[in-house]
């Protein structure tokens, strides 16, 4: 059976930009992607299996739950979860053997307790909050709550962590650089203590693409191995440097309907456009429930045979009614790209954050899961 609204992945394109990565990091940095949320909306365990193959050391997740599906499909690699996890879930970090970010003193004297219950030494990631203000450890406490955890039995601190707030703000460094030194000094505090840490990491997409002074032992990319960067004014100075980024994802779909309506007729719910003249217009089979925001209405674009048609009226939960009548020869069943490319013309996720108020990230990972998903090179 074919599928009536698809999703296309890039392997070729994933994989130049594992390299790209790659060649800012050298060697010896090891490289975790970011694959929560269903890897930004392009599948978790297919991304998770490519990225292995083309170079990833370890892996980050948000949930316990992620971390769960990760090694149900055959990953043996090192999986460390950033997301909170609940008390009663705490006994699944040491059946699937993966890392936390600790932030609380209580997550980690259960995390003692299951570790001896099992004979097991759990190894942990100690979280910092050097100004994100969300989970953390402020950072002024992290050294004595260092050294409480590593009173602990059954626990390794192996790494520490922290994550920038305003590293993407290409115009005001400050918020970052107060960031940075204030994990700078940690590390000064804990050196003078003779506390070794055997992974520092705090190096998100724009920090791996501006800053290589933040890589240290691991660096955690998520946006940029996808193909896209945080703004435009990123992209613009990457681009300059030669640091080219390649959206790996295609979204489409297929015409359902082809009509001609009269002039003065209001088109979806509530009549947001009317027609003032005769309009032919397509039917295309996706809403807000396959992740098509309904702040396009009357703004956004579809691509059918090369060229834009535009959304007309309100988007539906499962329709979209859009322009076709400078567009020759749309029949039922065409093809119809909503992300990508298709002839000379391409709509990309930044494209219709911009029309949205949104982010590259939100459009991407609100993609329906049930999408079907094809991993082409």
């Amino acid at each position: 059976m074919q599928d009536l609204t698809w999703i296309e992945i890039s392997k070729s394109k994933l994989r130049h930009n594992i390299q790209t990565v790659r060649s800012l990091i050298g060697p010896k940095v090891l490289l975790m992607p970011c694959i929560k949320a269903n890897a930004y909306g392009h599948g978790i365990k297919e991304i998770a299996k490519l990225v292995i193959q083309y170079g990833a050391d370890w892996l980050a997740v948000h949930s316990i739950e992620e971390a769960g599906i990760l090694r149900q499909s055959g990953i043996t690699k090192p999986i460390v979860v950033m997301g909170y996890v609940q008390k009663s879930d705490l006994e699944k970090v040491a059946a699937l053997n993966v890392r936390l970010f600790i932030s609380d003193f209580s997550t980690a004297e259960t995390l003692s307790q299951i570790a001896q219950k099992v004979n097991k030494q759990i190894p942990i990631h100690i979280k910092v909050d050097t100004g994100m203000s969300r989970l953390g450890v402020l950072d002024a406490q992290a050294k004595d709550f260092i050294i409480k955890i590593k009173k602990l039995k059954g626990i390794t601190v192996e790494g520490l962590v922290t994550h920038f707030a305003t590293v993407d703000d290409f115009d005001n460094r400050e918020g970052f650089k107060q960031q940075f030194r204030r994990f700078q000094l940690l590390l000064k505090e804990l050196k003078k203590e003779k506390i070794d840490i055997s992974l520092i990491h705090c190096a998100n997409s724009s920090a791996v693409l501006l800053y290589p002074e933040t890589y240290f032992d691991m660096v955690r990319p998520g946006l940029a191995l996808y193909g896209y960067y945080d703004n435009e004014k990123i992209k613009k100075y990457c681009q300059q440097k030669g640091i080219n980024l390649l959206p790996i994802l295609t979204l489409k779909t297929k015409v359902a309907l082809v009509k001609k309506i009269p002039a003065g007729r209001g088109v979806s719910y509530s009549y947001l456009f009317r027609t003032s003249k005769a309009m032919k217009v397509a039917v295309i089979p996706v809403g807000y429930y396959d992740g098509i925001d309904s702040r396009l209405n009357n703004k956004g674009f579809v691509l059918i045979r090369g060229k834009r048609a535009r959304i007309l009226g309100r988007v539906c939960m499962n329709m979209i009614i859009v322009n076709v009548n400078d567009i020759p020869n749309v029949h039922k069943e065409d093809e119809v790209v909503i992300i990508g490319k298709q002839g000379k013309e391409r709509i990309t996720a930044d494209e219709i954050a911009e029309l949205t108020g949104m982010i590259n990230y939100e459009v991407l990972t609100r993609l329906r899961e049930g999408i079907s998903r094809y991993y082409l090179d």
